[in-house]
């Protein structure tokens, strides 16, 4: 007449979930640790490209130095210059 699920449960019985909750932590902490990894690995690529790039931004200007001459005229050369 009455089946077992239409007996009413007890409030006050607590289940038992310590055998999904430590497997979860654990695995919760290796991702953690695992995203923590990769952040600090990307971030230190990063800068040494950074130090990288940094230490040759002003290349260009070192093979320029030796090319431009400051042009040197007197007062006598401006009508030559201008006219």
């Amino acid at each position: 007449m009455f089946k077992k699920s239409d007996v009413m449960k007890n409030p006050f019985k607590q289940e038992d979930n310590h055998s999904f909750l430590i497997p979860g932590l654990l695995i919760g902490a290796m991702f953690a640790g695992a995203i923590t990894y990769l952040y600090i690995r990307k971030k230190s690529e990063l800068k040494e490209a950074a130090d990288e790039l940094k230490s040759h931004a002003k290349d260009y200007l070192k093979k320029r130095e030796g090319k431009l001459k400051k042009h040197k005229s007197d007062i006598n050369d401006l009508e030559d210059i201008v006219g």
